[in-house]
């Protein structure tokens, strides 16, 4: 038995990103490669079929004739390129719309930042103001002291020598009403520097609600749009290795029929299905043999994005790993495909998380994974782990061994144990107060705890 401490990568590493695999390149290659797909079929890939699109009786019957087929061919390219310009204008506008909700972003923080330094300038020179009055009084109790006024009368009636004495303290006395007026004047200007200033800060305080109002707007757009994208995306995933395996069939003149194609979507998912259920034997051997209350990580875990994710697809296959609603394995499934979405990478990191969960556990559930893929704005909004730097930092565990994870019970205290030497020192793991309420607290090696609802197990790598 074999564990992998350490060998997650670097956090906050920005989401892996892959090229778009885009066609089939022979006939014989279709039948099978194209089943590569079928693991985005099953994580949740629109059920509905448009009514026009090409149908294998449709290639058949196209065969039968030179200009049926070229027809066909025709047919199949324009649905293939019209499916590529929609995703490319969802892609587009997903573009426009995340500029604009940035720039509405930035304009907010940068009036709040000016509201702040106006009320902050405001108080400083109201403070000021206060202080040159106390000044201004201490320095009029002084003149008050020496006689005030009352020295020139008293001139009148002196002799020389106590005129000299005199003569000094009314120079002094005009000295101190000098310095009294002096700051008097000062103090005068404070207060009318700090009235402005108020103002100021009043109209900049009055201005954010309607910046705030923009960027809660701009954000919500964009949202939509990458929703809309993400189900365009989808769509033509969906279709896209049938049609380029019907096109390949009328291009080559081959023989295909859509129970071959079938067939070989089966075998690709046939073969993930093995490969998970053998790694799944190999876990719960290795947990046998170590008396069956230990869990480990079996293997050494890839540092690949497209490996891991092709790892988590064999497992949803074969029904040890699922997502709840709204399902987040699609995001896991493009990158197995080595297709590049905007906004749904997931760190390498969080990869790493769930092959390991899987692995150790025999199974697993999640929830969120990047909620800035799917357009999820709600609760912590752009606060959220799960949408921050891109999204695809953090995931939610909902069980672990076919057991739900509250973030307190066994199940959950198990899965820490088995992340917490593996991930980046100063990673997340939330519930701490569901922990706290059930007495059972673990110590840490990495993680670092923090409040969160007590029905999954949080983790993120920030």
């Amino acid at each position: 038995m074999k564990t992998s401490p350490r060998t997650l990568s670097a956090r906050r590493r920005a989401p892996v990103r892959h090229r778009v695999v885009s066609r089939i390149r022979s006939a014989g290659t279709a039948l099978l490669v194209v089943a590569l797909t079928a693991a985005g079929t099953l994580a949740g890939s629109p059920a509905a079929f448009a009514d026009d699109y090409p149908t294998w009786d449709d290639v058949k019957a196209a065969q039968a004739s030179e200009s049926a087929k070229n027809d066909e061919i025709a047919a199949i390219q324009k649905v293939i390129s019209d499916q590529q310009a929609k995703v490319q204008a969802a892609q587009e506008l997903v573009m426009e719309r995340t500029a604009e909700s940035d720039a509405a972003q930035a304009a907010l923080t940068a009036g709040q930042a000016k509201a702040d330094a106006l009320k902050t300038q405001s108080a400083a020179a109201s403070a000021k103001a206060e202080e040159s009055k106390k000044r201004a009084a201490v320095v009029a109790a002084q003149f008050a002291r020496s006689g005030g006024p009352d020295l020139t009368s008293m001139l009148i009636t002196s002799n020389s020598a106590q005129a000299d004495t005199l003569l000094a303290q009314l120079s002094s006395a005009g000295q101190l009403a000098q310095a009294v007026n002096g700051i008097y004047a000062s103090a005068s200007q404070d207060s009318n520097t700090a009235k402005t200033l108020s103002e100021q800060a009043d109209v900049a305080q009055q201005a954010l609600s309607g910046l705030a109002a923009a960027a809660q707007a701009a954000l919500e757009q964009a949202a939509q749009a990458q929703a809309a994208m993400v189900a365009q995306l989808q769509e033509q995933n969906a279709h896209r290795d049938e049609l380029n395996a019907q096109l390949t069939t009328l291009q080559q003149n081959t023989a295909t029929t859509k129970a071959q194609y079938d067939a070989g979507v089966a075998a690709r998912a046939a073969a993930a299905a093995a490969e998970a259920a053998a790694r799944a034997a190999a876990a719960a051997a290795a947990r046998e043999a170590g008396g069956g209350a230990s869990y480990s990580v079996v293997g050494a875990v890839s540092g690949d994005a497209q490996a891991l994710a092709q790892e988590l697809m064999g497992y949803v296959a074969n029904g040890q790993f699922h997502g709840s609603t709204p399902d987040h394995i699609f995001e896991i499934a493009w990158i197995a495909q080595g297709q590049d979405v905007a906004n749904c990478g997931i760190d390498v990191t969080i990869l790493q998380a769930m092959v390991a969960a899987v692995r150790a556990f025999g199974s697993a559930g999640v929830s969120d994974i990047s909620r800035r893929c799917t357009g999820q704005i709600e609760g912590a909004g752009t606060a959220s782990a799960h949408y921050m730097q891109g999204g695809g930092h953090a995931v939610d565990f909902t069980s672990v061994g076919g057991v739900p994870t509250t973030g307190a019970n066994q199940a959950s205290l198990d899965l820490i144990s088995v992340l917490d030497p593996m991930m980046p020192n100063g990673s997340r793991v939330g519930q701490s107060q569901c922990r706290a309420a059930a007495g059972n607290e673990p110590s840490f090696i990495n993680f670092i705890d923090f409040y969160d609802t007590c029905n999954h197990l949080h983790v993120d790598d920030f």
